[in-house]
């Protein structure tokens, strides 16, 4: 984990034991964490899982491991749900479908070992050798229809949406690997239900996604600027939580916190695991709580904005 840009590392065993009162502990060294909270929820994202050897950076098999011990650790700790940024598995060259859904079927499995409610956000590589309903019939959204790829919910006084921006430009799914992962669009039915959500959401917003809003480029929804208007007039946004970006980045636009979390196929070993915990208390106050190489991030209400 990193702390004001410092190097903070801590063993399996503290990970795998901590708790609401190891959480105190942290923020007695510094990292805010709240105790009037209103809701607390854990964070993971791009995992990558798959029987595959590993590529450059990307170590397939070892997610896991890594999302075992994510699960573990972020449910221990009092998470009251676990909040999953897409791409949670991946495949190895040429194989055949079967297989991609049995990667698939195991990692969803160890992401069901959180005993909570779950909620997933789709990512490119989660369409790469299927389909985007093979991929729905999958996973497990707590109390969201089956075939649902983009969905808000209450939890706490929060409203959480969810959004899924992976859509050509004319609007067709990703769907067995026939798509650019570049380009990547939420699509005008989408955005008006955004609009729809907004304006009815009656508690202050959280936004999850795969693909990053926060600017333009490669790694960003095409479309990003007239997301992003939505979002600000609304005046309800508190910050969108991406993925995506394996090494992470921060920023704030016109009042509204992006956080891009860090990926957790990066890397081999524990020590090179990613994940967080999202603390938003009663006062919009937000402190990300980064283990391993996550980040941690206090978000205040009002702040200027910055890289990792």
């Amino acid at each position: 984990m990193y702390r004001q840009g410092l190097p903070w590392t801590i063993d399996r065993r503290d990970f795998l034991g901590v708790s609401a009162s190891a959480l105190a502990c942290m923020a007695a060294s510094g990292i805010p964490v709240k105790a009037q909270a209103r809701v607390r929820f854990g964070l993971v994202t791009d995992s990558h899982y798959a029987d595959a050897d590993p590529v450059g950076t990307r170590f397939y098999r070892e997610s896991l491991a890594k999302l075992g011990e994510a699960v573990a650790a972020l449910r221990d700790a009092g998470a009251s749900f676990l909040g999953v940024l897409g791409d949670i598995k991946d495949m190895a060259p040429n194989e055949p479908e079967a297989r991609t859904l049995s990667h698939l079927a195991r990692i969803e499995a160890e992401i069901q070992r959180f005993g909570g409610p779950t909620y997933h956000v789709l990512g490119n590589h989660d369409m790469d050798n299927i389909s985007k309903p093979q991929m729905l019939s999958g996973i497990s959204n707590t109390g969201i229809a089956p075939d649902r790829s983009y969905y808000a919910f209450s939890h706490q006084g929060l409203r959480l949406i969810v959004l899924d921006a992976c859509y050509s430009e004319s609007g067709r799914d990703y769907d067995h690997g026939q798509f650019d992962w570049r380009e990547t669009w939420i699509p005008a039915a989408e955005v008006a239900w955004l609009e729809q959500e907004l304006s009815a959401a009656h508690e202050p917003v959280i936004v999850l996604a795969h693909q990053r809003l926060d600017a333009e480029g490669d790694l960003h929804v095409k479309n990003s600027p007239e997301v992003r208007a939505v979002l600000e007039r609304s005046k309800k946004v508190l910050a969108v939580f991406t993925g995506h970006d394996h090494a992470g980045a921060w920023a704030q636009v016109n009042g509204i916190h992006y956080y891009t979390q860090r990926a957790v196929v990066e890397g081999s070993g524990l020590d090179h695991n990613a994940y967080t915990m999202v603390e938003v208390d009663a006062a919009r106050h937000i402190a990300v709580t980064g283990y391993r190489t996550a980040v941690s991030r206090d978000m205040p209400p009002s702040r200027s904005g910055g890289e990792f």
